[in-house]
């Protein structure tokens, strides 16, 4: 820091002026005088001199009823070394020797009315318990609003472009139908044979001590068709494209480009949102099947390691144990599942504001939320079902 030396001013400047480039830092020094009596500063006083100057003064401390600091030889003042010599000023120093600039800020300083900072009381564990849960309320209850506002500037958004079907942009349509769907065909083949290969190891482990491995095959059939072969697709396609929509959008907002579309006047929930919610929409179920046949691909592999069933065999206990409402259930979710991580990751991407830490935040949170959603809805969709009696 520098000090006022040479401003000349009756008001005092900055009080955090920074030093000249181009002077090399002045220390202090210290000179006692004969008597010992009196203590003489030279050089610069300030937040990066201080700790030697408070050594030398304990080392070196005046002799003699008297305590004068004469202050002529100090070229340099700022804020700390002002309290400073305040403070030794309030102890019973005497401070001779002041350039009037320096009297300014030792005047403007030791006027203050400093007083220490109130201790912070400690919040009991209960309180502290009660609080986190009233944020975590309050924003569940933000979310969940700007969720519903969201999804019915979607859904009038895809409304006006299915009316006006001119208006929908069909390479772009398809782009997202090939970046969401066909792209995602080798891991989600692998997950849904990986996933029946898992239900069925466990379930012979599990009915063979009874002499029912045979039912082996139904279980695969039936959770692979209803509930896994769509869940699993979900949620390998929440982090997979969702987190790309928001990180597309995001990155777009972060350039202004989003704002560039308004101020040419297109709707950027034209642009940016309904493509690809259309296109998710229809990858997904389609996903969903394909993931429904490697499913039970993975059944016959297993059954005819662990069983030795021959694949006409597992065939016919699938036609036997599964049938068309089975393979319903699951495709009815998938439009749904679609829709809201779409609508998930295009808000998130909307919410983004200017920085990479902010798109890395909301592409976190876009992916969490859509699978945390995508599991809710098939609760949802369970309970229905069974009231159904589908």
């Amino acid at each position: 820091m520098q000090s006022w030396a040479g401003t000349g001013s009756a008001c005092p400047p900055s009080l955090h002026a920074m030093p000249r480039a181009s002077s090399p830092p002045l220390f202090p020094a210290i000179a006692i005088d004969d008597g010992g009596a009196r203590i003489e500063l030279k050089g610069a006083l300030g937040v990066r001199t201080l700790p030697e100057l408070e050594a030398s003064l304990k080392r070196r401390p005046p002799k003699g009823k008297s305590r004068a600091l004469d202050l002529s030889g100090v070229t340099e003042l700022d804020t700390p070394g002002a309290l400073f010599l305040c403070d030794l000023r309030k102890g019973g120093a005497t401070l001779t020797g002041i350039r009037p600039e320096h009297q300014a800020l030792l005047e403007l300083v030791g006027g203050l009315d400093l007083k220490p900072l109130p201790k912070q009381q400690p919040v009991p564990h209960w309180r502290r318990l009660v609080i986190e849960l009233g944020k975590g309320a309050d924003g569940a209850w933000d979310d969940t609003s700007d969720i519903l506002t969201f999804v019915g500037r979607a859904i009038n958004a895809i409304g006006r472009a299915l009316v006006h079907w001119r208006a929908l942009r069909l390479p772009s349509i398809s782009r997202h139908i090939e970046e969401t769907g066909i792209r995602a065909l080798p891991i989600i083949g692998l997950m849904a044979v990986m996933i029946a290969v898992v239900i069925g190891y466990q379930s012979v482990a599990q009915l063979r001590p009874y002499g029912a491995e045979d039912f082996t095959i139904n279980l695969v059939a039936v959770s692979v068709l209803r509930e896994m072969g769509v869940l699993i697709t979900a949620i390998m396609v929440a982090g997979r494209s969702g987190s790309a929509f928001t990180a597309e959008i995001g990155v777009m907002k972060a350039r202004e480009e989003v704002d560039a579309l308004q101020v040419m006047g297109v709707e950027p929930m034209e642009v940016l949102v309904v493509p690809r919610l259309i296109g998710l929409i229809i990858a997904l179920p389609l996903l969903t099947f394909f993931a429904d046949v490697m499913g039970l691909l993975g059944g016959a592999m297993i059954s005819k390691a662990l069983l030795d069933v021959s694949l006409l065999q597992y065939l016919d206990h699938v036609r036997h144990a599964a049938d068309v409402h089975d393979l319903f259930v699951g495709l009815v979710k998938a439009p749904v599942f679609a829709f809201f991580i779409g609508i998930i990751g295009c808000m998130h991407g909307l919410r983004v504001r200017g920085s990479a830490g902010s798109v890395g935040d909301e592409t976190t949170r876009a992916v969490v939320k859509a699978i945390f959603l995508v599991i809710v809805l098939d609760a949802l969709f369970s309970v229905l079902f069974e009231k159904l009696g589908i």
